[in-house]
């Protein structure tokens, strides 16, 4: 019987083999050392330094499915650049088929790290004699915690996978599971890591930096919870889902809650945590140069120029040529917001929200506060209404539209900029305050509160003013859309909201069609057959 990691990996989940690169027996002679091998060496993968890896910060996998399959972003078709065979155009327009490059890449990532998983369960076990019991459930627990988290990504993009816990098992063995089951397993894995995580800051620097402790559990939690009516729904083709209030979730020893209830119990671990999160006074300090003790960010990708080779991207990918140029970065004038976003920040209104001058570069380009003149004697200008899927033989072909800014400048990047020392925000605390907004409103509460503590964070931050707002779904709806752009969660928001398409067989991705040639046990999606 061959190991599962090299099954998997012939019929499209992996691309390489676990086995590869890890110690030898005589390698692990101590606890320290199985933790490095079987547990630590797990954080390596949730960045990525290789398009289609990691969770975000690389092309062509988890992040762009989630980003340009939403309304918030485009990669226009710029004349002979970004055609792509088609790719951005098919993940903006809805027309992709089961040979989509991104989900390819998404499919085969997200498999290979719990592959990866399976086997550091496997060393742990093999060499449990080195530890004493604590050290065991921790290890393990926080294995299964990642990869926990890599089947709530799978769970989000595909709906319908297998379940995969084992490295020793054949490929003619492996099914998928309903989706409904692939939930109740991610959450009941979670469930038991926070029998034995920490209850410690992971984004800061020290002994937990990048690591997944408690509060970034209860952040996952809450996530699969808020979605639970999506999540658990076997058939979302029917355009019938599950009733969260309905929906009743085990939370350890708080007894089973409600779906919505959930969500505000774990948003309330978190807020009570010991590890101290509070929001920063502005939605910037998050994305800042050295953003390691950001009191609102829970768990980030770490990031050093010199020291990690993780890269961040999405900056390079957006930023007009020279503009990046000027920065001391590469830039590849692609990515920028399309004209939905534009409406929803109030662009070219009297009151535009004042976070869109933090989150966009837009009008003329200043650098270090003198405008950018190009080769061509021309002041750079961004068009942000311009904006349109094929820019082909318009004016604005390298011009249209707002650009990525939410991270800071970084003069001491490396590699194009691609290399930072900004941290990649993953979760972070205004979306803690905002799930449980949305939570309490769908469970007939009140959630004016969370909600203006984000929506009004910003304004009087700049001493601005602004108007009051209620704590309806809508409102709390493109709340999220503002804060939350750029940062990968658009498209499970729209899909929640009921905004993300006429057809509810595209509110999954397709599975690949290399695992469906290789293993004949998985069937296609409902909507791609």
């Amino acid at each position: 019987m061959l190991p599962v990691v090299v099954l998997m990996s012939a019929c499209g989940f992996l691309d390489e083999d676990p086995h590869s690169g890890q110690p030898q027996e005589n390698v692990i002679t101590s606890a320290s050392a199985l933790y490095q091998q079987a547990v630590l060496s797990l954080y390596s993968h949730i960045g990525g330094s290789t398009d289609g890896y990691g969770l975000q910060g690389t092309y062509r996998g988890v992040y762009d499915l989630q980003t340009f399959a939403s309304n918030e972003a485009i990669i226009p078709v710029r004349g002979g650049d970004w055609w792509d065979g088609g790719l951005w155009v098919d993940l903006h327009e809805h027309t992709w088929t089961v040979d989509n490059e991104c989900c390819e890449n998404s499919w085969r990532y997200l498999f290979q790290l719990v592959g990866l998983c399976n086997y550091s369960l496997s060393l742990l076990d093999e060499y449990g004699y080195l530890l004493t019991q604590d050290q065991s459930m921790s290890y393990n627990a926080e294995v299964r915690a990642v990869r926990a988290m890599a089947y709530m990504y799978l769970l989000d993009l595909f709906g319908r996978v297998p379940i995969v816990t084992k490295i020793t098992i054949p490929v003619h063995d492996i099914y998928q599971s309903e989706r409904s089951e692939v939930f109740d397993f991610a959450w009941d894995e979670m469930q038991f890591a926070l029998l034995y995580l920490p209850d410690e800051r992971s984004n800061s620097r020290g002994e937990y930096y990048g690591r997944v402790t408690k509060p970034v559990v209860h952040f996952m939690l809450m996530k699969m919870a808020l979605n639970a009516e999506v999540w658990r729904d076997d058939d979302w083709t029917d355009e019938v889902r599950p009733d969260g209030k309905t929906i009743q979730l085990p939370c350890g020893e708080a007894g089973e809650k409600n779906a919505w209830e959930a969500v505000n119990f774990y948003g309330q671990q978190i807020l009570s945590s010991q590890a101290g999160y509070v929001l920063c006074e502005s939605q910037l300090n998050c994305f800042s140069t050295y953003n390691e003790d950001a009191t609102e960010n829970i768990f980030t990708i770490p990031m050093d120029p010199n020291v990690y080779r993780n890269r961040f991207k999405n900056l390079f990918r957006s930023l007009h040529y020279q503009h990046a140029a000027a920065m001391g970065y590469g830039g590849e004038n692609g990515s920028c917001a399309t004209q939905e976003t534009l409406d929803v920040f109030g662009y070219g209104t009297n009151h535009p929200d004042c976070r869109f001058s933090t989150t966009f570069f837009s009008g003329i380009v200043h650098v270090r506060g003198v405008p950018l003149v190009l080769s061509s004697g021309d002041t750079l200008v961004y068009y942000p209404r311009e904006v349109q899927m094929n820019l082909t033989g318009s004016p604005y072909v390298a011009t249209a539209g707002a650009r990525m800014s939410k991270y800071a400048h970084d003069p001491g990047t490396i590699f194009d900029g691609q290399l930072r020392n900004s941290d990649i925000v993953l979760f972070r605390l205004a979306d803690v305050y905002l799930m449980m907004a949305e939570a309490k409103v769908r469970n007939g509460e009140d959630g004016q509160t969370e909600f203006e503590l984000v929506r009004l964070r910003e304004a009087l931050a700049l001493n601005q003013t602004i108007e009051p707002r209620d704590a309806t779904l809508e409102n709390i709806y493109y709340e999220r859309w503002i804060e939350l752009m750029w940062e990968g969660w658009h498209r499970q928001d729209q899909i929640r909201f009921g905004k993300f398409d006429l057809d509810p067989g595209l509110s999954v991705f397709p599975i690949p069609q290399t695992a469906l040639q290789t293993n004949g046990n998985l069937k296609q999606n409902k909507g791609y057959e």
